[in-house]
């Protein structure tokens, strides 16, 4: 009992003590093109803001955006990662026709802390926590160029809705005040370099295996096994690759210049040619990733090889939704119906 009060108590002061005011931050306006187009490149293809904020067509590898969706909005998480049922969340509208009254203070709040304009905590399909320690540069340019996009008006997205509070209170968990570094770290293809791009394109997020809470399972890091249902007209589910060094069942056998290649075929010139058949698909955006420079994909790799390798077996795609266990650990043989108590 006493535990419990304690746990209570721990959370209510969490709650109520991580909301904080905007940043002092300005940004040119208008701010100077080479920003601007700094902040599509980071936009477009490295923490592709642009593909969750847009529809994307399932019809081709990897989900690209559908044509004139881009930055409107509209995408639904609450498949991709089976959320209960009654559950919504969509991406919302990022042109100056939604968030054009919002001030840059607030907009960093948001995308590097975790709470809109009205202090509410924004849900962690927002990588957050990659982009806390966000260089203060790339923060400049990313609001010039949301800025700088022409505002379209839509529809509004369906309202988030929740169903469990446990969804609400862990979400609370991760909201926290920007901690931008001042500039951005390493040089050009430097491992350092590679650290921090690796962060902003969210890899250890989704190359980790979770628990059903959402925590990472500790020993798993980048070692992949992340399940996501395949939405339609895909099916099954797929899993993140273990990217880790790890000579069999990792990336340490791949070389820096096949793993630039793996990027640059999966341009969207090259996804849209041939259009999925059903079954398999993945949920990584990779017609976004493959427009990165060569510069930063080789300093992603340099990075990625520094990493302890870890030994973990994860297959590409199963037919069905297997069963998976408390501590995350999913039974790839075993369907979902077969094993649930």
């Amino acid at each position: 009992m006493h535990r419990h009060l304690v746990l209570a108590l721990s959370l209510s002061t969490l709650l109520t003590g991580c909301r904080f005011a905007p940043l002092a931050f300005e940004v040119a306006n208008p701010a100077p093109p080479e920003l601007i187009e700094r902040g599509e490149y980071l936009a477009d293809h490295v923490m592709i803001c642009t593909t969750c904020h847009s529809e994307r067509d399932w019809r081709f590898y990897g989900g690209p955006p559908t044509e004139g969706t881009q930055g409107l909005g509209g995408e639904s998480f609450t498949e991709l990662f089976l959320f209960p049922d009654d559950t919504t969340m969509y991406s919302d509208n990022l042109t100056p026709a939604t968030l054009g009254d919002w001030t840059d203070g607030e907009l960093v709040r948001a995308i590097a802390g975790g709470l809109d304009r009205d202090g509410e905590m924004l849900f962690l399909m927002m990588p957050i926590n990659q982009f806390r320690t966000m260089a203060r540069p790339d923060m400049e340019a990313i609001i010039a160029w949301m800025r700088a996009l022409h505002p379209v008006e839509t529809e509004p997205v369906p309202e988030r809705v929740l169903k469990y509070r446990a969804l609400r209170d862990v979400g609370w968990m991760f909201v926290g005040p920007p901690a931008l570094h001042t500039q951005v770290p390493g040089k050009p293809g430097s491992v350092r370099r590679g650290a921090y791009l690796a962060n902003m394109a969210s890899c250890r997020w989704c190359h980790t295996s979770t628990d059903i809470l959402g925590f990472p399972v500790p020993g798993k890091e980048w070692a992949g096994g992340m399940g996501f249902p395949v939405p339609e007209p895909g099916e099954g589910w797929v899993f993140s690759s273990n990217i880790t060094p790890h000579k069999k069942t990792g990336i340490g056998w791949w070389s820096e210049e096949q793993f630039v290649a793996r990027f640059r075929a999966s341009k969207e010139e090259s996804v849209r040619a041939v259009p999925m058949s059903g079954g398999f698909n993945s949920p990584m955006a990779w017609s976004s990733y493959a427009g990165m420079t060569d510069d930063d994909l080789k300093a992603i790799y340099r990075y990625l090889m520094t990493l302890p390798p870890v030994k973990n077996e994860v297959p590409r795609w199963v037919e069905h939704r297997p069963h998976r266990k408390k501590s995350g650990v999913y039974l790839y043989d075993r369907p979902h119906e077969e094993t649930k108590k």
